[in-house]
């Protein structure tokens, strides 16, 4: 079976979130299913393919222009063929990256509404056990594995841009540029994930009584 960015059977769930057909009494249901779809390990293994190939070839056609442009040489045939095919596979990974960015926001926002439909409409009552749940998400193998990769590439990111305004301040070399591209493709990647991973525990929080109340507090300022 071929992989799908969202698979058919949460077509519905996504279509009702926030419409009136939508029921308070399918809301665990439809937050299951979509979860499901959202942390699958084929989506994460994807995205992780995503990154090795925009940042893999974002190294090695950004440097190899570095490389012959400091060198001060003609780019020979052969140069130009890997510097081609090296961008296509890096823009590749990007917009590989940018339709699994895509399509976890959309289900991540129909999860969310999903969580906070049994309270806000369903008259659900948010009790203790709540407060474990919230925390305890983080732990969550699929959850836990995309907090880990999201951590790494943040860390990958300040390296890459500590390296480039290292170099732009004592030598630009020919791995100034690398740096900066790559460490601006690990910091969209490690925003993405821990961004998803956030508003899917806040979905979650909803169930905890003391995120409920402090939240009820500030919004009343």
């Amino acid at each position: 079976m071929a992989f799908a960015l969202i698979r058919p059977e949460s077509g519905p769930f996504l279509d009702a979130a926030r419409s009136a057909d939508a029921r308070p009494v399918d809301a665990d249901r439809a937050a299951a299913a979509l979860r499901s779809d959202f942390e699958r390990w084929s989506r994460w293994s994807l995205g992780m393919l995503g990154f090795v190939l925009a940042a893999g070839g974002a190294f090695v056609a950004v440097g190899l222009s570095e490389t012959v442009r400091m060198l001060g040489g003609v780019p020979q045939a052969v140069d130009l063929t890997v510097i081609v095919i090296s961008a296509v596979i890096g823009v590749g990974g990007v917009a590989l990256l940018t339709a699994l960015w895509w399509s976890g926001r959309r289900l991540l926002s129909a999860i969310s509404w999903w969580l906070r439909l049994p309270y806000a409409q369903g008259g659900r009552q948010r009790r203790a056990g709540g407060w474990l749940q919230a925390r305890t998400v983080n732990f969550e193998p699929r959850v836990f594995v995309r907090i880990v990769s999201g951590t790494l590439a943040l860390l990958l990111a300040v390296g890459g841009i500590a390296l480039f305004i290292r170099d732009l301040n004592e030598q630009v070399t020919s791995m100034t540029a690398v740096s900066a591209a790559v460490g601006v493709i690990a910091l969209a990647v490690g925003v993405g994930q821990i961004g998803g991973v956030m508003r899917l525990v806040s979905g979650v929080a909803e169930a905890d009584p003391l995120w409920a109340r402090i939240r009820a507090a500030f919004a009343r300022r």
